[in-house]
C-alpha cells in the first residue's frame, strides 16, 4: 500500500518495549482457508454485489465444532456444508456456521454461500491512510456524472474484503482463488491470476473466470471492471505485463508505465528471486480511497497517474510503481503475519524506491529521496513517537504512517550499512526463499540476517523496531594544538529514554587532507580527538545524510562555505546551503543574501550539478531586491532559459516575476511555448502578475488544457477577476478533480465565489454542500467547508447550509474542528 497521506496526527502514549502489552495479537489459525470460489455479478442500479462464495477449509490444528466467517452488511440467503443446509447465525459483522460434528484436520470442509453485499450500508470507519474501507465501489453507476466512465472495484486493506465476500478476513490467512464475474459484455474486467475463459451470456452480459493458482493473503484480493482498454507490453516476454486504462490514455501507457520490465528485471537481479506470479497488471481508477495497493498480479492506482506525454515530462510515478511492484516479494510473497509487523511489508516497499531510483536515476536522486523520507519522518516523529513494531496500536489503521513506511525504510538502510552490501541482499534472498508462501514477524527477518551473517543483531532490532524514537545528537567542536575535538551528546528527556548504539561518518576537512572515518558512539556523552594536516577548514558530520536521527551541530559562515564547494554528496551541499541563507528573524535587512560571499554561493548554486540544489538556490531569491540585483536577475533569467530540469526554470519564471523588467515578459511568454506544463504555468502566473493587456486571451488558449498546474494559474487570474460567468469553468474543472486535486484548489475557488456577486455565491452553495458531504476523504470535505464558513460570513444561505453539513458529518477530527463554527 502506497501511503497516500504521509501524516498522521494521532498522540499516542509512547511505551518502554518492556512494559509494551500485547493487546494486538495475531490472529489465531482455528481454520486453514485453502480455496475461495466466487462468482458474482454486480448490480449498478443499487450498487450491491450478488454473489455466491464456496469456501475450501480445514481445521488447522485442533477440532472445532463451528468455523466463524467474517461477512459484513449481507444479506444472507442460503448456508449449506458439504452440499447440505447447514445451521448458522449471523450478527451483521460475522457468520457463525454450526458443524454439527467436531472436525479434525484431517476433515475438509466446503462451505457454499448465497448473499449479497450491501457496501453502502456499511459504517465508514476509514483513516488517514485508507479514507474510506467498504470494500467495494460502484463509480457514476448510473452514469450520471460527465466525463467520468462508470467503474467497479475493491480495496481490501486492511480487512475490507470481508464487505464483498465471506471469509477469514486476517493477513495470516492465504488462499487460491477462482473468481467468476459477470458484467455488461462491452466492460473489461481484471482480478488476481490469468483469465481462463470469458463467456458471452444471452442477456448481453459475459462472464469473465479469473483463476490464481499461488497462494495469497486474502487482503489481496481484488476485481476491478469498466470500460478499460487493456494494453499488453510487448517489450516483455517471461510473463504478461498489461495496463488497463481510460480510453483517453491508452495512447500514453508506455509512458505511464513503461519501466515496469526494468523494474522487474531489476528486483529480480537485486534479490536472486524470481517475479513469482503468473502475470502483472497495472489499473488507474476514479476516486481511488488511498494511494495505490498491491493487490497480487493486479495492482490498483489512484487517478494521479493518469498522465498524457506533455505532464509525463514534468516527472512520472516511477516511486509509485516500484513500490506497489516490490510488494510482489515483500507483502505478496511473504506477507506480514499481523498489521502490529506491517513494516515487514511497508518498510521494504518504502525503500525499493530507495533502490530502484539510485539504481535508474543516479545516486544524487536515490540520495534526495532518502532526504525527503527522513524529513517526513521527522515531522510526524515531532506530533507522536511509536515504535516500528508496535501490539499497543488503537486502531490498526494507526500503523500506516511514516514510522512503518519512510522510517522503516530508512532503517533497512541502517541494516544493509551494519552488515554490508553482500550479506543484506543474501540475507533478503534467503528470507524470501525461506518464508515464501507464508506469514512471517520481525523475528524472522532478524533470524535470517543472523543465519547469514553470523551476527547477534537483537540489539539493533530492539532499538530500531521496538523502541520509539530515534537518536539526537548535540555536537561541539574546538580546536587545540592542532587537534579537532568533538563532543558528542545524546539527548535524553521524557520523550526519548533509550541511548542508541549507532556508527556516524565523518569527513574532516584539513589544509592538507581529507580524512573519511567512522566512529561508534554508544553513551550519554563521549568525545572524540582528531590531529589535522595543516590548518583546520570544516567537518562534516553525516556527510551522505543516511543517518536516521537529528544532529544539531553549530559551524561557521566560512566552513560552510567550505562544506558547500568541497563536498561530493548532496546532502552536505544542502544543509550547508540552508544554513548559510537560514533567515531567522524573516525580515529583509536582515537576510542572509545581504552578505556578498553568501550571495556568490547561492549564485553558484544556480548551476549545481544537482537539480534539486539549484531549484532551492532559484528559491532563495525569490522577489530579490537587494545588492548586485541585475546580476542576480540576469542569472536567474539564464536559468530560465538554459536550465535542463523544467521545475527549475519554472521557479526561476516565479522568482523574477515581481523584479518589474518589461523585458522579462519576453521569457514569460516563451514559457508559454515550453513543452513543461509546469512552465507554461509559471509563464501564465508571472504575466497575470504584471497585468498584461493580453491576459484574457492567454487564458483563453489554456483554457481547455487538463492539468492542475495551468489550473491554478488560470483559476487565480479568474479569482482576481472574479468575473460570474467564469463559475460554469470552475465547477466543470474541480468535478473533475480527486482527492488532493480538490483540496489544493478549492481554496482558489472560495478566494472567487468571495468576491463574485451575491447570485453566483447562493449558485454555488448545493455545489460545496456536496463536496463537504459526499466526498470520501476528510480533508476535501473540510476544505468545502472552510469555502462554506467563508461565504457565511455574509449569507444566511451559506450558514444554513454549513449547518447542514455540520449536522451530518460523522468524523470525529471534523466534529471536533466544525464547533468553532458553532460557538
Amino acid at each position: 500500500m502506497k501511503l497516500f497521506l504521509t501524516i498522521v496526527l494521532i498522540s499516542l502514549l509512547q511505551l518502554d518495549i518492556l512494559g509494551q502489552i500485547d493487546t494486538q495479537k495475531s490472529r489465531e489459525l482455528d481454520f486453514d482457508l485453502i480455496h475461495t470460489v466466487l462468482r458474482l455479478k454486480p448490480i449498478w442500479e443499487n450498487q450491491t454485489l450478488e454473489g455466491k462464495a464456496i469456501l475450501t477449509l480445514k481445521p488447522f490444528f485442533y477440532s472445532q465444532n463451528k468455523v466463524v466467517l467474517d461477512a459484513k452488511g449481507f444479506k444472507i440467503k442460503a448456508v449449506k456444508l458439504n452440499k447440505s443446509e447447514a445451521k448458522y447465525e449471523y450478527n451483521n459483522e460475522q457468520l457463525s456456521i454450526n458443524l454439527g460434528i467436531n472436525s479434525t484436520a484431517k476433515d475438509t470442509l466446503y462451505i457454499e454461500i448465497d448473499y449479497l453485499a450491501q457496501p453502502n450500508l456499511i459504517k465508514n470507519t476509514g483513516s488517514a491512510a485508507i479514507t474510506n474501507d467498504k470494500g467495494l465501489y460502484f463509480i457514476n453507476p448510473l452514469k450520471t456524472e460527465e466525463g467520468i466512465m462508470r467503474q467497479i472495484w475493491t480495496q481490501g486493506e486492511t480487512q475490507a474484503n470481508s464487505n464483498w465476500f465471506p471469509t477469514i478476513d486476517s493477513p495470516n490467512q492465504n488462499h487460491t482463488q477462482d473468481i467468476y464475474l459477470t458484467v455488461d459484455k462491452n466492460l473489461t474486467t481484471l482480478s488476481n491470476g490469468i483469465l481462463v475463459k470469458t463467456t458471452q451470456n444471452q442477456d448481453h452480459t459475459k462472464t469473465d473466470h479469473w483463476k490464481q493458482l499461488r497462494p495469497h493473503a486474502v487482503y489481496l484480493t481484488m476485481i476491478a471492471a469498466g470500460d478499460f482498454i487493456k494494453v499488453v507490453d510487448t517489450t516483455y516476454n517471461n510473463f504478461e505485463i498489461s495496463y488497463y486504462l481510460e480510453p483517453e490514455y491508452a495512447s500514453y501507457a508506455q509512458g505511464i508505465f513503461g519501466r515496469t520490465p526494468e523494474m522487474i528485471n531489476f528486483f529480480e537481479g537485486t534479490l536472486g528471486v524470481k517475479f513469482k506470479w503468473q502475470k502483472y497488471a497495472q489499473i488507474p481508477v476514479r476516486k481511488y480511497v488511498s494511494g495505490a495497493m498491491e493487490n497480487t498480479t493486479a495492482t490498483v492506482h489512484s487517478k494521479t497517474l493518469l498522465k498524457n506525454n506533455r505532464q509525463l515530462i514534468d516527472g512520472n510515478d516511477d516511486g509509485v510503481i516500484a513500490h506497489e511492484l516490490f510488494h510482489h516479494w515483500f507483502g505478496n510473497l511473504v506477507t506480514c503475519e499481523s498489521w502490529s509487523h506491517l513494516a515487514l511489508n511497508e518498510s521494504f516497499a518504502n525503500y525499493s524506491e530507495y533502490l530502484w531510483t539510485t539504481h535508474k536515476y543516479g545516486k544524487e536522486e536515490g540520495d534526495y529521496l532518502n532526504l525527503t523520507a527522513i524529513q517526513d519522518y521527522l515531522f510526524e516523529a515531532s506530533q507522536k513517537q511509536v515504535s516500528i513494531i508496535r501490539y499497543d496500536y488503537l486502531s490498526r489503521e494507526d500503523m500506516f504512517d511514516t514510522h512503518s513506511y519512510q522510517k522503516g525504510g530508512r532503517i533497512l538502510h541502517q541494516l544493509r550499512l551494519e552488515v554490508g552490501d553482500e550479506a543484506f541482499f543474501k540475507t533478503l534472498n534467503y528470507y524470501l526463499n525461506k518464508f515464501e508462501n507464508q506469514s512471517v514477524e520481525i523475528h524472522d527477518l532478524r533470524l535470517a540476517f543472523e543465519k547469514v551473517t553470523g551476527k547477534d543483531l537483537k540489539s539493533f532490532f530492539d532499538q530500531w523496531f521496538f523502541y520509539p524514537g530515534h537518536p539526537r545528537l548535540q555536537i561541539f567542536q574546538k580546536l587545540n594544538n592542532n587537534k579537532l575535538e568533538l563532543t558528542i551528546n545524546q539527548l535524553i528527556d521524557s520523550t526519548n529514554s533509550h541511548i542508541y548504539k549507532v556508527k556516524l561518518p565523518i569527513i574532516i576537512n584539513s589544509e592538507n587532507k581529507k580524512t573519511n572515518l567512522e566512529i561508534e558512539l554508544s553513551k550519554v556523552s563521549q568525545i572524540f580527538s582528531f590531529n589535522l594536516d595543516g590548518d583546520f577548514k570544516s567537518v562534516v558530520i553525516n556527510p551522505e545524510g543516511y543517518f536516521l536521527g537529528q544532529i544539531e551541530h553549530k559551524k561557521t559562515e566560512e566552513e560552510l562555505i567550505h562544506q558547500y564547494y568541497n563536498s561530493e554528496a548532496i546532502y552536505s551541499r544542502i544543509t550547508a546551503l540552508e544554513s548559510l541563507t537560514l533567515n531567522e528573524s524573516q525580515e529583509i535587512s536582515a537576510s542572509p543574501l545581504q552578505n556578498k560571499k553568501i550571495r556568490s554561493l547561492v549564485l553558484d548554486a544556480l548551476k549545481d550539478k544537482f537539480w534539486r540544489i539549484r531549484q532551492m538556490a532559484v528559491q532563495k531569491l525569490f522577489n530579490y531586491d537587494g545588492d548586485d540585483f541585475l546580476i542576480v536577475e540576469k542569472a536567474l533569467q539564464n536559468s530560465i532559459k538554459n536550465d535542463p530540469k523544467g521545475a527549475v526554470r519554472a521557479d526561476a519564471i516565479l522568482a523574477v516575476k515581481n523584479f518589474l523588467n518589461p523585458q522579462n515578459d519576453i521569457l514569460f511568454r516563451a514559457a508559454l511555448n515550453d513543452s513543461s506544463y509546469l512552465n507554461n504555468a509559471a509563464g501564465l502566473e508571472a504575466l497575470f502578475t504584471n497585468n498584461v493587456a493580453d491576459s484574457e486571451e492567454l487564458a483563453n488558449q489554456f483554457l481547455n488544457i487538463t492539468d492542475i498546474n495551468i489550473f491554478a494559474s488560470i483559476a487565480n487570474f479568474f479569482a482576481t477577476e472574479a468575473d460570474p460567468r467564469k463559475y460554469d469553468w470552475f465547477v466543470k474543472k474541480i468535478n473533475k478533480m480527486e482527492g488532493y486535486e480538490i483540496y489544493q484548489n478549492i481554496g482558489i475557488f472560495g478566494a472567487f465565489l468571495s468576491k463574485t456577486d451575491s447570485i453566483t455565491k447562493e449558485k454555488s452553495l448545493p455545489f460545496l454542500k456536496n463536496l463537504a458531504i459526499n466526498q470520501s476523504e476528510w480533508f476535501v470535505r473540510i476544505s468545502a467547508a472552510q469555502v462554506l464558513q467563508l461565504l457565511s460570513e455574509d449569507s444566511e444561505k451559506a450558514k444554513y447550509t454549513l449547518d447542514e453539513v455540520i449536522k451530518v458529518e460523522k468524523d470525529a477530527r471534523l466534529i471536533k474542528y466544525y464547533k468553532q463554527f458553532t460557538k
